[in-house]
């Protein structure tokens, strides 16, 4: 699971092989950690589609995904063929 974003103290990574929707997962805090957030966000329409996640750290994530949605759209793609994303999209 490529970690592929840092983003305002959240974690963004895709998985390998992961079932559709086209989506990445979203860790508020330190992954692995007692109290760790964690939230599956669209990539097509940046809304949270399971998890706990803050309203505004969803905010943030689903302007990031309008950003790079292509890119992501790709590299979601790339991930279904277990291969690694293409590049990572901190901004």
């Amino acid at each position: 699971m490529p970690r592929i974003a840092d983003l305002d103290g959240l974690t963004v990574k895709l998985y390998f092989n992961d079932h559709p929707p086209p989506h990445v997962h979203v860790y508020a805090g330190r992954v692995g950690h007692p109290g760790v957030q964690t939230a599956r966000i669209s990539i097509d329409t940046g809304k949270l589609i399971d998890g706990q996640l803050a309203s505004a750290k969803v905010a943030t994530v689903r302007d990031w995904c309008a950003r790079h949605r292509d890119a992501l759209r790709s590299d979601w793609q790339r991930a279904q063929r277990n291969l690694h994303p293409t590049g990572r999209y901190d901004q």
